[in-house]
Parts: structure tokens; sequence; C-alpha cells
């Protein structure tokens, strides 16, 4: 046989097994199509529809219709609210971005030629949020005052107001002080997938599972029991990473170890339920490894706010958003690290990771078999 015809049997026999085996179709075909969906939609450094708040202490013309302006705007979508105090709590509890406070005595400032300012509030938990907010804020502004010198014809409006902009929960507008506890978010979720998937794995390779099943331990028993260790270790994986963000980094920790170490304990149950999954669905070490690392990292690094704003997502993406418990997660760390225990906000971030993590481990235990 020549050398072409030995070439040939081996690249037929080749084919044979990429058609026999689709995993190689799904790496060259399905797989850059999400990759690309990922980056293609989760990757922007723009925002628009800003979720931002209003508040009108001077209701005159002047101050209405620099509403207006705001609520024109593609990049705002504009809550009003009745008070400072109001729209205050909004920011906190996440709702808004953003606060626009008009002061009482605005328009009577400008009419008499005194200066008159309009008080931002911006939410530094997002630092980059915070900065791009901010910079829309003046821009709309400053085509606003454009707009009432050529409307009213007072050439001096644009020396009469002006934009005080106050940054909460991170004065400083330290990046890091955003993106650290964001990350632990992608830390722990890695840490948790990887650890459950492969001790699972490992046992399926071995043979050990077949024996364990071979008892009278259950499948519910059987999972809890692998789960708890691991468990225990990203806990303990958890603790150093906040010691390290506080000590090492600077990062202010303005809540409790007890909510922190709540929050983090539901995300892990999420994360370890995962990496059952995993192992059920994939019995081989590498292959779980794998799954484990791309689904537990591009997905929560790219859709859970940490770096990319949500909101600037098409609406498909912002649906899918919903479906990563590291979304939630990361709302209470930063919320944990920058402003402190703000329980509403929090219990509503563990129910609904209490929900993921409840579905994923259903799904883990009845993907498993009960026989042989």
């Amino acid at each position: 046989m020549r050398t072409w015809e030995r070439l040939w049997a081996i690249v037929w026999k080749e084919w044979l097994q990429v058609f026999r085996d689709p995993s190689a179709l799904l790496i060259a075909f399905v797989f850059p199509a999400v990759m690309l969906f990922l980056f293609g939609y989760g990757l922007s450094l723009d925002a628009t529809n800003v979720r931002i708040g209003v508040v009108l202490e001077d209701d005159a013309p002047l101050a209405r219709s620099f509403y207006r302006s705001l609520n024109a705007s593609r990049y705002f979508d504009v809550q009003y609210y009745s008070s400072r105090l109001e729209a205050e709590r909004a920011l906190r509890d996440e709702e808004t971005r953003a606060a626009v406070v008009v002061p009482n005595d605005f328009s009577s400032r400008v009419a008499h030629g005194e200066l008159g300012a309009i008080q931002i509030l911006a939410d530094g938990a997002e630092t980059n949020l915070a900065l791009i907010v901010e910079n829309y804020l003046r821009a709309a502004f400053a085509k606003w005052t454009s707009l009432q010198m050529r409307e009213r014809g007072a050439a001096g409006l644009s020396s009469k107001v002006d934009l005080e902009t106050k940054t909460v929960y991170n004065a400083a507008q330290i990046t890091r002080y955003s993106l650290i506890p964001g990350s632990i978010a992608i830390i722990l979720a890695m840490i948790g997938a990887l650890l459950t998937c492969l001790v699972v794995a490992r046992e399926w390779e071995r043979g050990t599972m077949e024996a364990t099943m071979a008892t009278s331990v259950g499948k519910v028993e059987m999972f809890v029991g692998k789960m708890i260790p691991y468990f225990l270790l990203g806990i303990a994986a958890a603790l150093g990473a906040a010691a390290l963000s506080r000590y090492l980094f600077d990062v202010p920790f303005h809540g409790s170890t007890a909510a922190y170490l709540l929050t983090s304990g539901v995300f892990l149950l999420v994360a370890t339920s995962q990496g059952v999954l995993i192992s059920s669905t994939c019995r081989d070490q590498s292959v779980a490894a794998q799954i484990a690392v791309v689904s537990s990292f591009l997905p929560n690094f790219l859709l859970s706010g940490v770096i990319f704003e949500i909101d600037a997502m098409p609406k498909i993406v912002q649906g899918i958003t919903y479906i990563f418990p590291a979304r939630y997660y990361v709302v209470c760390l930063q919320t944990i690290f920058m402003a402190g225990d703000v329980w509403p906000l929090l219990l509503n971030q563990i129910g609904f990771m209490s929900i993921i993590g409840a579905v994923v481990f259903i799904a883990a235990v009845v993907k498993t078999p009960t026989r042989l």
C-alpha cells in the first residue's frame, strides 16, 4: 500500500470517528458560536437605559424642563421620586444607579442671578459605571443648558447653573473597591464547581461510585455527604478572600461577617451542586474540569455585572443573566463591602440564589442513575 493510500485510510478513519463522537463537532461549531454570542453581547463598556432617580424639590418650569430633558434621553430610564430620602433608599437598594436632586431654591437662585446647583448622587459601588453615568449626566446637563440659552435668550444662564456631584459608597472612586468584591464571586464559582465535579468524576472513573451505589445510601445522602467537605473548604476560601481584600488591598468592609458568610454559603451551595451535576453528566475528570471552567468562569465573568453593565446588554441577554447565581452574589458582595448589611436587598438576592441551587441539585439527583 502506497503512502497516500495509508494516509487516506487514517484520514477516513478519523472522519468516521468525528461523526461517531459529536463532541468534536460541538467544539468546532457550537462552542465558537456560544463564545461569540457571549463576547458580542456581553462585552460592552457603553451604558444605555441607565436607571436614575430624579427628585424635584423645585417644581418651577425651569426645573421641570430639566426633568423632561432627562426623560427624553435614550441613555436614561428615569424614575421620579417625591423626596430625597426615597431616592437615596432606591440608590442604596440598587434600584437606581444615580439620583438627581433639583433643590427647592434652584429656580429662584437662577432668577436672581445667583448660582443654582443641581445635585447628583452616584453609586460608587460600581466605579466604572459611576464615571460613565456622571459623564452622561454632565453631557445631558450641557445640552439642556444650551437649549435653555437658545429658547430663553438668557446668555448668562450657563454661568448661573452648575452640577454638584457626590459619590456614595466609594467616594474616592477607587476601581479595585468594586472589582475585588466582584472577583470573589468568580473565584468561588470556579472553586465550588471544580472541587465537587472532580471528586465525583474521579469516583466514576475508578469504579468506587458503583460500590457506593450498591449500598443502602440514597442519592441525596451520597451527594450531600460529598458536598459538605468541599462546601466547608469553599467557606474557608471565602473567609481568606475577604481577609486578603480587607488587609492586603484595603477594600472597606462595612457589613458583618454573618451576612458575608450567609450569602457566600448560599452561593457555594449552588456552585457545588453545579459540580455534582457536571460530574453526573461527564464522568471523565478532564472533560468535567473543562466544562466546569467554561460554565463557571466565562458566563459568570461576562454576565454577572462585575465588569460590564447588565442594563447595557440586549434584553434577551439580560434575561439570560438571571439564571447565573453570580449576578445575585455580586450584588450581595458589593453591598456588604461598600454599604453594609442592607437586609431587604440581601435577602432578595439570597432567595434567587436558593431557587437556582435547588433546581441544579434536583437536576443532579435526577440525572444520576439508580441502577448500574
